[in-house]
């Protein structure tokens, strides 16, 4: 059997001013993923699975996935989209298309992508399988419901289990195709929206709710169930929690489990709470500063590019280079990182030299302005990670400071290592994050959320949605 798969993958912040653009996408094509499967887990669970199983030829399409940002670029949304389905006609006849999706990716003056690619793909190839793994933190829309035999979503936040749900996703259509299982989706949705750093399954109440949903899997005929959280940050009609479950033959055993999964969710709608300590901008700096382990960890969650703020609100770093200055003497800060291209080029054309500085600003000037800085650029390391990035750190009286030239997210230590910079012998290390991941938890002596105003904003309530929905 041929197997099409291909895959867009992004998180659209509409509360964020930028456009994402092709410079921000990783884009494979045909066979180009083979050799990227690490950068894109969910596909490569896909074609992990194809790979193993026997009888099986994988016709792979387009891929592109970007850092979360604002909303996509539709003139670009629309040529990745028409190579997707040139590259399907050229394929000739398939027995299925699996994608690896996010389910939340909006195009600006569209919405849905993945709403859009869907209806396109049923009206172009009406008896065509669709089959889609998606990201916990995916809105499920009536479209994708509609064009799909089934749907499966990371079960961990942070997400670490994107592999195994490209597996996952894979099975299913392999169980329906190879033996013509009939597969039923049930899918029952709760008008709210909740923030990941409040529904971290490490954490009650969403430990207790995963466990269940596995109980869910367990049952004879379930073939797969989900909580698909929706993406707070995007004012969309359809946001908000879905549990859906895929059976076979059997809808009305899909219907009643995605109402348990969904009654559970409601009745501990009032546990859910940030899994660490969270403050407002300077007391959470303030009290970091004061502890004496380290390194202190403080995610500047208003400003969080993993989930599509512009990476360069600058409230913390005003903070501590003004009215938290006489705290900064003494200790070892690190602070990563604002994205600004500008004050990148600037900074490698005077490395080592003491200059003025405007950082930060740029895009975000709803919740911040720029910052006037006296420091020195002391390291730069070009084209850094997947994006090719220049990172600059700059060094001034009360801080270090990384620069970015790309809008990426600062998710690991491999930019800290890349500069030079020891994160152990840090007394604090303010990162734009929400929920810190395995590698950053893994050396925090301690950690806490900043709650800044910015794209991102944690406090839900103060974010302008045109949509009302529950906010928790």
């Amino acid at each position: 059997m041929r197997i099409a798969i291909g895959g867009f993958f992004h998180e659209s912040n509409t509360f964020s001013p930028l456009v994402t653009g092709e410079e921000d996408f990783l884009i494979f094509r045909r066979g180009e993923i083979y050799a990227h499967q690490d950068a894109y887990l969910l596909a490569k669970g896909i074609i992990s699975y194809f790979q193993e199983h026997a009888g099986y030829e994988i016709v792979p399409l387009v891929f592109a996935r970007a850092v979360p940002n604002g909303e996509v670029d539709a003139e670009l949304y629309g040529r990745l989209k028409n190579e997707f389905f040139s590259y399907l006609r050229e394929a000739g006849p398939v027995d299925a298309c699996v994608l690896a999706l996010h389910g939340s990716m909006r195009v600006r003056g569209i919405g849905s992508a993945e709403s859009d690619l869907l209806l396109a793909l049923k009206s172009a190839y009406p008896s065509l399988p669709l089959f889609c793994g998606l990201d916990m933190h995916a809105t499920v829309t009536r479209d994708m419901l509609r064009c799909t035999e089934a749907l499966v979503g990371f079960k961990t936040a942070p997400h670490i289990d994107a592999w195994e749900t490209g597996w996952e996703i894979a099975r299913l259509a392999d169980l329906s195709l190879s033996t013509g299982t009939k597969l039923r989706m049930g899918a029952a949705r709760l008008d709210c929206l909740i923030a990941g750093e409040k529904s971290e399954t490490d954490y009650e109440p969403m430990r207790s709710l995963i466990a269940e949903l596995r109980e869910v899997e367990a049952r004879p005929g379930v073939c797969s169930a989900s909580l698909l959280l929706g993406f707070p940050w995007a004012d969309a009609e359809e946001n908000g929690v879905t549990a859906l479950v895929v059976t076979q033959y059997d809808q009305a055993l899909a219907d009643a489990c995605a109402r348990q999964l969904r009654d559970s969710f409601r009745a501990r709608r009032n546990e859910f709470s940030f899994s660490v300590p969270a403050y407002p901008p300077e007391q959470a700096l303030k009290l970091a500063l004061q502890e004496d382990c380290k390194p202190v960890l403080v995610s500047d969650s208003g400003d969080n590019p993993t989930a599509g703020a512009t990476a360069d609100n600058t409230a913390l770093i005003s903070l501590l280079a003004n009215e938290l200055r006489q705290l900064t003497r003494g200790k070892n800060i690190t602070v990563a990182g604002i994205y600004d291209p500008d004050a990148v080029r600037i900074c490698a054309e005077h490395r080592g030299q003491k200059i003025s500085l405007r950082v930060g600003g740029n895009f975000d000037t709803l919740y911040c302005q720029p910052v006037a800085l006296q420091g020195v650029p002391l390291r730069v390391a070009e084209n850094f990670g997947l994006y090719a990035a220049t990172l600059v750190l700059f060094r001034t009286e009360e801080f270090d400071l990384i620069l970015s030239s790309k809008h990426i997210g600062f998710t690991d230590l491999e930019p800290f290592h890349a500069l030079g910079i020891d994160p152990l012998a840090q007394d604090v290390i303010v990162v734009k994050l929400g929920y810190l991941t395995p590698e950053l938890q893994s050396i925090a002596a301690k950690s806490c959320l900043a709650l800044t105003c910015g794209c991102t904003d944690e406090v839900l309530q103060r974010l302008p949605y045109t949509y009302p929905h529950d906010l928790i």
